[in-house]
């Protein structure tokens, strides 16, 4: 029994010190929400398919060049999507969005759509398919979503409608963009 004793003491300091020397990953405190909208508040969306109609597939670019004074054309590289690396210029950019936050969306204001749900997984290819919108009706936007309408060109009065959900929708603050279609 008093051999045992200083075996069982050299175990427990074995065990102390193992313990003591495995070290966790620290705790990752970035919260999701934040570095989504960082993402957005330090990039543009910029054309990259259909360019130059309302249709338009937007996806996020670095600004590498504001526009001069005789050129009204931005340098922007494409983070994402199907230009991702290319260094394109254009003057088809919003440079500022914000998120809508349940406030006042009065029907036929332009905002823009992200066709796949960013809650469900942060994949990069994913987040980066944007399209502008119409708002039609909202009703549910209690329930937390609205119905937007997606008009190809001036004279699609009847355009095709989808129910999104209000994390998927951002307010077009610069440029302003408005509906294409003339209404008499």
């Amino acid at each position: 029994m008093k051999k045992l004793i200083p075996v069982l003491a050299v175990l427990c300091a074995l065990a102390f010190a193992g313990a003591c020397r495995h070290t966790e990953e620290p705790y990752n405190r970035s919260d999701y929400k934040k570095e989504y909208e960082r993402l957005f508040r330090r990039n543009v969306f910029a054309q990259c398919e259909n360019m130059g109609t309302f249709y338009a597939t937007y996806c996020l670019a670095q600004l590498d060049q504001k526009p001069a004074n005789n050129d009204p054309r931005y340098k922007v590289t494409f983070l994402r999507g199907p230009l991702k690396g290319k260094t394109v210029w254009t003057t088809k950019v919003i440079t500022k969005t914000i998120p809508v936050d349940a406030g006042p969306l009065p029907k036929g204001m332009v905002v823009l759509r992200n066709y796949d749900n960013p809650r469900q997984a942060y994949d990069a290819d994913h987040i980066d398919r944007w399209h502008l919108g119409v708002v039609h009706d909202t009703r549910n936007i209690d329930k937390g979503n609205i119905e937007l309408e997606f008009p190809r060109d001036a004279n699609d009065f009847m355009a095709a409608r989808e129910s999104i959900y209000l994390h998927n929708i951002r307010y077009v603050v610069k440029p302003e963009v408005k509906d294409i279609r003339v209404w008499l």
